[in-house]
């Protein structure tokens, strides 16, 4: 009998487990004292725990595919290298059971003499262990843990007190660490995800690379010659940069968000090279080898140092407790590699700084003077036309404004369009026409499209159609200047003459003052202290562009540079008073008709673009003169009572920190306080 005890010890995986038979039997009392049949029930217990933990481990080991495991399993998990890890954990933490029992079994054929008490005493020692397994399974089962987030189990349950149980559970861990550094590999050093099951945090997003290239792909009507009515496969392909995204659900906790953010950066900036690499081998043709290697280490990421990073992250394996800062600390040495490498090639070979030139021209209208004739070219188009063709006409406009200033060589990189997605709308349901739709696409140097992400290109067209917009009322209103003054030179005056003369001044006045607010207190002014001897300090602060191309010439590496870029961007946004709320992500500028935008400073300045439009309609419509003087005087009060609200509002955001900027909107917007006094006059 203490041979068949010793059997179905060491044959966990049988169906039955005949002892326990034996014992429920009614010849036990005949043979076995009391005593006996207790330690009996205590060696069947442990057995039992035991057998359910090697139960576990044949459903989910190696060689079980899903279909054997849902037809074992009452309630199955979600397979995966992680889980499979985990069950050969668990083998191998038993490996010291079946060889202690083995050797019991030898012991006992040679000396048939001993009793229960020579095997339960051996069984005992393994009890925590198989309670401890048994609490471990539990939990995987009731949590439906999967993944990355079976890391962070194991770690949160590895320490013990016991000593088998901390070697099985750093057995275990060592055997989960293995796929999550097998994993990290991959991504950090070849941009590869081997995660057949979706476990590990980094994961591959269909729906936003779809989505990307919606927004880049010509679904759109586009100048330039390099536009078309498809994706190019440049673009493409680096585009599936961005398919890559953190899911912090399977990120393990004692891992902090920054350190998977660096994690996903690396993994994108070797998909960049290995993209330009792929192109670099069709495109590119050498006379000879010793020329085609220089050209490939130019353009080389890692210039052949894999096998050192690969190796600090193999040498995490070898921590016996699994170290945090270690992991920190080979990441952040990888990717202080790759931002200074990806600098030195950003800045010297993508000429960083005049595609940052070339940006602040277009977006941010920087070259006034192709805009204001690009204004110019959209007014000769016939409106009568449908919608298909008049987009062609803004196109053509945009291409006959670049040579009419000079500009054509930068359409190769920049190109107008306006997505067809938006043309389904009717033109009326639009505030300001095409102006409100319209995009500017960038054909980005390699490797800048980390730089530029799709979501930075679109916050960047925003600002393209708030600026264009001011750029347009601007225009219209230098344009009533002009035919004013025709009349006046004609002797074509009206009654009611000096009102709309009034009006257009102010108007004038805000709209200018407006733009040389964002080009020039955001965008350009330098900092300066200046003391005078009365100890009073002026201060003039530094223009957004100018702190980003000091971060680039001060030779940053690649995270400052993009960090500066980020920080620029918001900063521009913040001030031009665009910035939206995040579950929106939307602006009034963006896409519809509706407001989304929270910030009633850009309320108030909509409402007064309005007013412009409405002004500037007003001649077109030939109307009598006492419809006019009606119209006119509305639209002074509306704007009179606008202009208030506005300056109350910067009045109370100049107090905020970081807004010298507002203060100079302030100042000029209500210079010697003529607009406030004015309010109060009228009031009074």
């Amino acid at each position: 009998m203490i041979h068949d005890i010793l059997l179905s010890c060491l044959n966990l995986h049988s169906k039955r487990l005949p002892i326990q038979e034996f014992v429920v039997s009614d010849a036990v009392s005949a043979f076995l004292h009391p005593c006996e049949i207790k330690i009996m029930d205590d060696i069947i217990k442990i057995v039992n725990l035991l057998r359910n933990v090697a139960k576990f481990s044949k459903i989910y080991g190696a060689n079980q595919n899903s279909t054997n495991i849902v037809e074992t399993d009452i309630e199955p998990l979600q397979t995966g290298l992680y889980l499979k890890a985990f069950v050969n954990g668990i083998d191998d933490s038993l490996d010291d059971y079946v060889t202690e029992i083995s050797d019991l079994e030898r012991r006992y054929i040679q000396n048939p003499t001993h009793s229960l008490l020579f095997i339960y005493q051996k069984l005992q020692e393994y009890e925590p262990l198989a309670t401890y397994l048994t609490k471990l399974i539990r939990g995987i089962r009731m949590y439906k843990l999967h993944g990355c987030t079976i890391v962070q189990y194991i770690q949160k349950n590895s320490l013990h007190g016991d000593a088998r149980i901390y070697k099985a559970m750093k057995t275990i861990q060592a055997s989960v660490n293995a796929i999550f550094l097998k994993q990290l590999t991959h991504w950090i050093l070849y941009a590869k995800l081997i995660d057949s099951y979706g476990e590990f945090f980094i994961q591959s997003s269909e729906t936003h690379n779809e989505s990307a290239t919606e927004s880049e792909k010509g679904t759109s009507i586009g100048s330039s010659k390099h536009t078309t009515t498809s994706l190019s496969e440049a673009a493409s392909n680096y585009a599936d940069i961005w398919r890559y995204e953190i899911c912090y659900d399977l990120l393990p906790q004692y891992l902090s968000s920054s350190w998977a953010e660096k994690v996903l950066f690396i993994g994108q900036t070797v998909l960049i090279f290995k993209v330009n690499s792929h192109k670099s081998n069709k495109g590119v043709h050498t006379w000879n080898k010793t020329e085609n290697n220089l050209f490939k280490s130019e353009l080389s990421l890692w210039n052949e140092k894999e096998h050192i990073y690969f190796t600090k992250i193999q040498d995490l394996q070898n921590d016996i407790d699994l170290n945090v800062s270690h992991y920190e600390r080979v990441i952040d040495e990888i990717k202080l590699y790759v931002t200074t490498r990806l600098s030195e090639i950003a800045i010297n070979q993508a000429d960083l700084v005049q595609q940052l030139r070339l940006v602040k021209d277009f977006y941010l209208i920087g070259r006034g003077e192709l805009f204001l004739e690009f204004i110019r070219q959209t007014y000769i188009i016939n409106k009568s036309i449908d919608d298909e063709n008049r987009v062609r006409d803004f196109v053509k406009a945009f291409e006959c404004a670049a040579q009419g200033v000079g500009v054509t060589e930068d359409l190769e990189q920049f190109s107008l369009c306006i997505p067809k997605t938006n043309l389904d709308v009717d033109e009326s349901t639009h505030e300001f026409g095409f102006f409100q739709l319209i995009q500017l696409q960038y054909k980005i140097n390699w490797p800048l499209h980390l730089l530029f992400s799709p979501k930075v290109i679109e916050r960047y067209n925003v600002l393209f159609r708030f600026l264009l917009l001011i750029k347009k009322m601007q225009y219209d209103l230098h344009m009533i200047w002009y035919q004013h003054t025709r009349e006046s030179k004609a002797n074509a005056h009206k009654a009611n003459q000096s009102q709309i003369i009034h009006l257009r001044n102010q108007l004038m006045f805000f709209v200018d003052n407006l733009q040389y607010y964002i080009q020039v207190d955001v965008l350009e002014s330098k900092c300066k202290y200046i003391y005078l001897e009365t100890f009073i300090k002026i201060f003039y602060h530094t223009g957004q562009y100018s702190i980003l191309m000091n971060t680039i010439l001060n030779k940053a590496d690649f995270e400052q540079i993009q960090r500066a870029h980020s920080i620029f961007q918001a900063n521009v946004l913040s001030l031009c008073f665009l910035l939206t709320d995040e579950n929106t992500s939307k602006t009034n500028i963006l896409h519809s008709t509706t407001l989304h935008s929270s910030n009633p400073v850009y309320l108030i300045i909509n409402e007064i673009f309005h007013i412009c439009e409405d002004f500037c309609n007003l001649k077109a419509k030939g109307e009598g003169d006492e419809h006019i003087d009606k119209s006119i005087n509305e639209l002074d009060e509306r704007f009179g009572g606008l202009i208030e609200q506005l300056i109350n509002l910067l009045v109370g955001l100049k107090a905020a920190p970081c807004t010298t900027p507002l203060s100079q909107l302030l100042l000029r917007l209500d210079f010697n306080h003529w607009f406030s006094i004015r309010r109060k006059r009228e009031s009074s």
